[in-house]
């Protein structure tokens, strides 16, 4: 099994609170004092043993997921812990669940998440607050063997919050079963910056909870690398559990529908001076390509009857557009991952690539040298924000996939049809 492949069955090793310690949770209202939970709850990395909460907090606290498949039987609970040591946090706290077995995914999945304030007097000397907890929320893991499925991909955002908001309306009106944010989720993150806030709770709003009851499955943008506090992302956006090395690196299979996520890094080369040599996206970049291959030749992505890639930046460019490999300019596409990539997902026989970055949606019809549909989000501005909808189905082994790029009033932009024959033909060796 490669690095990050949702299908298969991963180790489990859940760790249960006492059950004092969880009846006293299952209890405890919120203190009258200042709320822990600063965040709705955001689900992260599916696989079909697993997944990862992040939530964010005011203050030092630990965190555990209560969980069942009944709304008022959580019968299960997952404590997050390293080595032996339970985490904590002041700022956001990552909770991975795994189960004794895979997760059904015809009925719900119940969960909250529950948070205990920590003082330390000394290494002797402990306190704990009240517990705090989220709403029971009901979450739906999409379904490796679905007959559909609809992905929904969000980019550029830039902390605009009345897009946000916007966008938050959509998701919530189109219910997807997975949630993509494809890059650039800030400006940048400076010192004065949260980015546990900008990430986990974009909207400031705890009830605007996008991706409390789907799974969010995030792309670096080149903005999102940018500034002091950006190597926090992976405490907060959780790597992929099976790497830490190329931690946004995910070979999904969802039903009819294989997704690769690639990440593009900066959009200048590394030896450009504003990066003060900070910059190692090059060699990062080639790893992925090597990575790319593996999974590339893994049964359930090469069989599955769609395929389609996830980057910030484009791989394809329009004619005289700057392609990031020189200290001119900064990249309208990517050309590193273009010539590293490119090649293997259309040999693999991807019908389409989901980007962002240039806040101007179009959709790139395939060439005779690149078959391969793109399709580009929009820009931060509402006026400019776009959400791109996947809808893949198979069907009495017709298999179909639509397309499209919608704004926010719902207006269709650009859309594709993708029809069964080019997926049947390659599978009859036609």
């Amino acid at each position: 099994m490669n690095r990050c492949q949702f299908i298969g069955t991963l180790s489990v090793h859940g760790i249960a609170m006492t059950s004092m310690a969880a009846a006293r949770a299952s209890e405890a209202p919120a203190s009258p004092g200042k709320a822990l939970i600063a965040s709705p709850p955001v689900v992260q990395n599916p696989r079909a043993a697993g997944l990862g909460i992040s939530l964010a907090v005011s203050g030092l606290a630990t965190a555990w997921v209560e969980y069942g498949f009944e709304k008022d039987n959580l019968a299960f609970t997952a404590v997050a812990s390293q080595h032996g040591l339970v985490a904590a946090d002041d700022r956001v706290l990552h909770i991975r669940v795994n189960h004794s077995e895979a997760f059904p995914t015809h009925t719900p999945i119940y969960y909250r998440v529950v948070a205990q304030p920590l003082h330390y007097k000394n290494a002797y000397k402990l306190e704990r607050g009240e517990p705090q907890s989220t709403p029971v929320y009901a979450l739906r893991l999409p379904d490796p063997n679905a007959q559909n499925i609809r992905v929904v991909s969000i980019n550029d955002t830039h902390e605009n919050a009345e897009t946000l908001r916007r966008l938050n309306t959509q998701i919530e009106a189109l219910q997807p079963d997975v949630l993509i944010w494809n890059g650039d989720t800030c400006n940048d993150f400076n010192g004065n910056d949260a980015p546990e806030q900008i990430l986990l709770n974009p909207v400031n709003d705890l009830s605007m909870a996008w991706a409390a009851t789907r799974p969010l499955l995030y792309s670096n943008g080149n903005h999102d690398v940018r500034g002091e506090r950006a190597r926090e992302i992976v405490k907060i956006f959780s790597p992929c559990p099976e790497s830490t090395e190329l931690p946004y690196n995910q070979a999904l299979r969802f039903g009819p529908l294989a997704l690769v996520i690639l990440d593009t890094g900066e959009d200048k080369p590394d030896r450009h001076p504003v990066f003060a040599g900070t910059a190692a996206y090059e060699p990062y970049r080639e790893n992925q390509a090597v990575w790319l291959k593996g999974v590339l030749q893994q049964e359930e992505i090469r069989n599955a009857p769609f395929k389609v890639a996830v980057c910030h930046i484009p791989l394809r460019g329009l004619e005289g557009q700057p392609d990031g490999t020189t200290l001119k300019g900064y990249a309208r596409y990517s050309g590193f991952g273009a010539r590293l990539w490119l090649p293997q997902l259309k040999a693999a026989g991807f019908q389409g690539i989901i980007s962002g970055h240039t806040h101007v949606a179009r959709h790139d019809m395939p060439t005779t040298d690149m078959p391969v549909h793109q399709f580009i989000g929009g820009g931060p501005k509402p006026e400019q924000a776009t959400l791109t909808l996947i809808d893949a189905q198979l069907i009495n082994d017709q298999a179909s996939m639509l397309i499209q790029i919608t704004d926010l009033h719902g207006r269709v932009l650009f859309k594709q049809s993708f029809a069964e024959a080019s997926w049947l033909n390659q599978k009859h060796g036609i």
